[in-house]
């Protein structure tokens, strides 16, 4: 479940501009494609009689003849192609080749030709037939070598100009993943993955979907200039390899929607702006994420203060229209109460185990079970147990702010299924905990930061509170939620991609689970409703509409804040420089879109990471929005992948053609019909079929679930 923007009306001309440059910028990578052929082939004599960006389908297209070549622009903009005198994108067009070419060849100079049924014949000399094998697959290989060399023309033009990216700075980690096991904090710049130096996070996320799942992936941590090497390795799930890392945010709202709809924020005096930059909280200034994350930590159960630096406005009064400078702002942001159904879910077991924890520490290891956690301090007045498993890691990071012990009553793993093994018991010092650690995926854990352990919540209830809406809804213990329904108020702006959320079974990491539906509740505009399906026993059930209510003590982390990510740019200083830049961007491509195919292959990248045209354009329309010199290296990554795929060896492909071309240089004449309208046959299948599927991808039709 996603949260979906409208687009700002006022922002029509940047788009218009955006959709221009997309446009020419993805007709211009075809055309270097077919340039290619088009300028080999007549270097080595071949006549060509069209040059065509997309296709002129049903003979709709834009086109002028010069000369003896036709140059258009097709109805269909999905590719291009260079038509040659006795050449055919199909080889098992052959004998209608050879007939072309022949009849062109009665009143032109002409040249014996072997065809593939051994005879001999007269074929005119600028035809493509009439070429040698190495001419033609010069020919075939010009679009790929084009391809590549102006990869590496627009990467080089792009760090002249200047990139922007997003650096790798973590602004937390996934409960339970290996950046969270290794002890990965917010803050922590990771300045080496991999043999990539200084990677954006873009690199960072394309290093550990391609990684290796066994050994892992080399990476180098700063830390307050403290350099750190780890070796983390990715965990799959039912989507992409990940290690935990959360996305680099920054201090500054994001333009387009800084607060989300009904929330503090979105009620804060006086009103928080898009591109409104926090310097200070609660008059402590803070210079990153991290810092403020700490800060707004410690006072969940206070309203904020929070001093912005705000661009100043337009001023229509002046004659320029403009007013230079900044201005600083006070803005208060009330706390959020924890909203609840009233439901307290069975604790699963522990998952995740982090490094020199206190966990750690008191040897407790994935598998276990707690069946218990007390306050085990001197000053504590009770011995009462905490029971709600969502709300033990706040409990324990205000028992942490006091220096308090904790008294927790273990099942080991290694208990029998009747556990008769005895529990164990361990008095574990908590640390202080400096940030609070959400759900991220739909299936992630519960962390408390204090222990530095994870553990799985059941969607089984284990009691339902008196009086709670819950309770009213009917909902009983031992019942077992498996979907919920989220239900927007109608007033809202808010869009959801899924408004329904499919529980998974317990212990497992497919679907969601209770803690991602909890957290996703407290995000959503006040008003918002959810029904549960549930199975008491074997029967099928489904609640009323409920409304959360607010949970008397406890605070969400979440104010209604949308923080911008991180912007730098990599900018050559000279262009030695920025030649060496693009060489690697090039070679990183292309390495990239082959470790994608090999990975593809071997299972560890599902097929609906494929992306068809409508992906492309949106990835082109997304670079554009953040400048020329992103968009050509989207550009750069766009010519790999297209220079790499179109050499593989499949007919209908420059790589199909390579295959058949080697096979007539070895044998002295082209392959037999039968055989290439086989094989044509099972590549335009598997063609039509790929293109299916990633048009289904790309319009929804199958769902990614990455």
């Amino acid at each position: 479940m996603c949260i979906i923007a409208t687009l700002d009306p006022n922002q029509f001309g940047h788009w218009l501009l955006v959709i221009l440059q997309v446009a020419f910028s993805l007709g211009f990578v075809i055309f270097v494609h077919e340039l290619g052929h088009f300028a080999v082939a007549r270097l080595c004599g071949v006549k060509c009689e069209k040059f065509m960006v997309g296709f002129d389908v049903g003979g709709l297209k834009i086109s002028h003849k010069w000369g003896e070549t036709e140059y258009g622009i097709g109805i269909v903009p999905f590719g291009g192609y260079v038509k040659m005198l006795g050449q055919d994108d199909n080889p098992a067009n052959i004998a209608e080749q050879v007939r072309e070419s022949q009849v062109a060849g009665s009143a032109i100079e002409t040249k014996e030709y072997t065809g593939p049924d051994g005879k001999t014949y007269s074929i005119d000399r600028r035809s493509y037939l009439a070429k040698s094998v190495p001419q033609r697959m010069a020919i075939i290989s010009a679009g790929v070598i084009m391809n590549v060399i102006f990869a590496f023309i627009f990467a080089t033009v792009a760090y002249k100009i200047g990139v922007p990216y997003n650096p790798s700075v973590a602004s937390g980690t996934a409960p339970g993943s290996p950046a969270w096991r290794a002890g990965l904090q917010p803050g922590d710049e990771i300045i080496q993955v991999g043999e990539i130096v200084k990677p954006s996070y873009d690199e960072l996320r394309g290093s550990v979907m391609l990684g290796d799942l066994k050994n892992g992936l080399k990476f180098v941590i700063d830390r307050d200039g403290e350099r750190i090497a780890k070796t983390l390795t990715p965990e799959q799930g039912t989507g992409l390899a990940r290690v935990g890392i959360t996305p680099p945010s920054s201090l500054e709202l994001v333009a387009a929607m800084p607060v989300a709809e009904g929330s503090p924020a979105a009620k804060a005096q006086p009103p928080l702006m898009g591109g409104d930059f926090i310097t200070k909280v609660d008059g402590t200034p803070v210079e990153s994420y991290s810092e403020f994350a700490t800060l707004a930590t410690q006072g969940l159960d206070k309203a904020l203060s929070l001093t912005v630096r705000r661009k100043a406005l337009l001023d229509q009064s002046k004659p320029n229209g403009l007013h230079k400078g900044h201005k600083e702002v006070v803005v208060e942001v009330a706390a959020r109460p924890l909203r609840s159904l009233g439901l307290v879910m069975q604790m699963g077991k522990v998952t995740a185990v982090q490094e020199n924890s206190p966990a750690a520490k008191a040897q407790i290891k994935p598998g276990d079970y707690i069946d218990r956690i007390s306050d085990a301090s001197e000053r504590a007045a009770t011995g009462d147990a905490l029971t709600d498993p969502l709300t033990i890691p706040e409990d324990l990071r205000r028992m942490a702010a006091d220096s308090r012990d904790v008294k927790i009553q273990l099942r080991p793993a290694s208990s029998d299924a009747d556990g008769r093994q005895p529990p164990t018991e361990a008095i574990v010092p908590l640390r202080k905990a400096r940030w609070i650690e959400e759900p991220i995926a739909s299936n992630d854990p519960v962390s408390v930061p204090a222990l530095g352990l994870a553990y799985r919540v059941l969607n089984v209830i284990k009691r339902v509170e008196p009086g709670s809406v819950a309770a009213k809804a009917g909902l009983e213990a031992d019942d077992v939620i498996t979907a919920a329904q989220i239900v927007l108020p109608e007033s809202t702006k808010v869009k959801l991609e899924d408004a329904t959320i499919e529980f998974g079974s317990d212990q497992s990491n497919e679907g969601s689970n209770w803690p991602h539906l909890m957290t996703w509740l407290q995000r959503l505009p006040e008003g918002t409703q959810v029904k549960l399906s549930y199975l008491r026993g074997k029967e099928a059930k489904t609640t009323a509409a409920m409304a959360p209510e607010a949970v008397e003590g406890y605070y969400a982390f979440d104010r209604g804040l949308t923080f911008d990510w991180i912007r730098e740019t990599r900018v050559a200083d000279s262009w030695s420089q920025a030649w060496q830049y693009g060489r690697q961007e090039t070679i990183r491509s292309l390495g990239m879109v082959y470790r994608f195919l090999n990975k593809l292959g071997a299972g560890q990248v599902p097929l609906t990471a494929l992306g068809g045209p409508v992906t492309i354009a949106k990835g082109a329309g997304f670079s554009a929005f953040e400048g020329l010199g992103k968009l050509l290296v989207f550009l750069t990554m766009l010519s790999a992948n297209l220079a790499v795929i179109n050499f593989l060896p499949i007919p209908l492909l420059d790589g199909g053609h390579m295959v058949f071309l080697l096979w007539e240089g070895l044998r002295g004449r082209p392959a037999s019909e039968r055989f290439v309208v086989a094989l044509h046959t099972v590549g335009f299948v598997f063609i039509i079929t790929l293109m299916l599927f990633v048009l289904s991808l790309d319009f929804g039709l199958i769902p990614r679930n990455l």
